[in-house]
């Protein structure tokens, strides 16, 4: 290894940039923890790369224009430098300071794609989550889903404020799903109101604004349940999608209830 090492293209090159992309790996692990998943898609895992390359381009430029006026700096410590920038709390200090006209250049690209990576990560959690609930058309099924989701995300949590934070979501789930089934009931009500006092037989279906009030009170359900799915999709593994998964078809593979008898009046 001594041997390699004392090799030029080794100590000023490779072993440089092999530092500089695990520490900006870590440094984006860091910085965006708890904020989404770096390989939940291709598309995020290409920014990441991209942000990567362009860190260690930032660092070989480095090395080749500005090491050669300080050689008592090492290749691979100034490489593992550029990486560490990308650091949350490395960030905040070098704002603090005057920043460098040509470090303000290098670096401008790379601030652009982490913008570009934070707006993805929570576009992905978002779909993921989404696509959990979208096919949900009854809410019987949905309120199978949300109370067995909620068990499997409370069995995750270790920290008391991440159960407490699981419960408040699921209340505002079980909310939705209550005021949900009170606008079921009530145009289902007036349907069969119609029905018993012979209306035209068009008007014994739904009308398009009790059918629009009603999948509006679903939709809004759906999206508190998304917020709950958000809290384990930031906070759990990947690993527990496989059990959300599987929650979510044996919900579904559940029937619709039966409708109740019209009340006698």
């Amino acid at each position: 290894m001594h041997e390699l090492y004392a090799q030029g293209w080794f100590a000023h090159f490779v072993l440089p940039m092999g530092l500089c992309a695990l520490v900006t790996w870590i440094s984006l692990v860091y910085r965006f923890a708890e904020k989404g998943r770096l390989l939940g898609t291709t598309r995020s895992m290409a920014l990441c790369g991209t942000i990567m390359a362009c860190t260690c381009a930032a660092a070989l430029i480095t090395i080749t224009l500005l090491l050669p006026h300080a050689a008592d700096v090492p290749p691979a410590v100034a490489a593992a430098a550029a990486g560490g920038a990308l650091a949350p709390r490395v960030r905040q200090q070098q704002n603090q300071q005057s920043t460098p006209p040509f470090v303000a250049v290098i670096t401008l690209g790379i601030a652009v794609l982490l913008g570009h990576l934070e707006r993805r990560l929570v576009h992905d959690m978002y779909c993921h989550c989404e696509r959990m609930v979208r096919d949900f058309q009854d809410i019987a099924q949905l309120r199978m889903f949300a109370f067995d989701a909620r068990a499997h995300l409370y069995g995750c949590a270790l920290q008391a404020k991440d159960k407490a934070a699981i419960d408040g979501l699921y209340e505002d789930v079980v909310a939705l799903l209550d005021e949900a089934t009170k606008v079921e009931a009530e145009v289902e009500a007036n349907r069969r109101q119609r029905e018993l006092q012979d209306f035209p037989k068009e008007l014994h279906s739904r009308t398009k604004e009790e059918a629009e009030d009603c999948r509006q009170a679903l939709a809004k359900a759906k999206e508190a349940c998304v917020q709950m799915l958000k809290f384990g999709y930031k906070h759990g593994k990947r690993s527990g999608d496989r059990d959300l998964m599987r929650i979510r078809q044996t919900a579904m593979a559940v029937e619709p209830l039966a409708e109740a008898p019209a009340p006698h009046l």
